[in-house]
């Protein structure tokens, strides 16, 4: 038992580590996506921005960050208009990006869960 006592605190450490080392890969995103009804376009450029194309908008800016299950999306566009940023779940693999916009309005898309491919 003493000698479970003593292996814990190192364990614990052990286990945060690998937790801290298990990232998922941000470039992933990087590249075109284009939803499967053909109404939007998002155009991730680098690891904090991203160009938003439909039908009323044209190459518009937003800024976002990834974290493991969830987005934050912010607008950067030409309108300059005050928008909040907005976080919402997605998942994502190799040829597929599901952002479920349901829980709070974000401008410039549909309060919907959207799935886009990549081009």
């Amino acid at each position: 038992m003493k000698t479970i006592q003593k292996l814990l605190p190192f364990l614990f450490l052990a286990f945060l580590v690998f937790a801290a080392c298990t990232k998922f890969d941000q470039n992933k995103i990087l590249g075109t996506w284009i939803s499967l009804d053909k109404t939007d376009t998002l155009s991730f450029v680098d690891n904090s921005s991203f160009y938003q194309s439909n039908k009323t908008m044209r190459y518009e800016h937003y800024d976002y960050h990834l974290d493991k299950d969830s987005i934050e999306i912010r607008y950067r566009g030409t309108l300059m208009i005050l928008v909040q940023p907005t976080k919402h779940k997605y998942y994502l693999n190799n040829l597929e990006l599901i952002i479920d916009f349901r829980n709070k309005m974000c401008y410039g898309f549909n309060s919907e869960e959207i799935t886009f491919e990549k081009q």
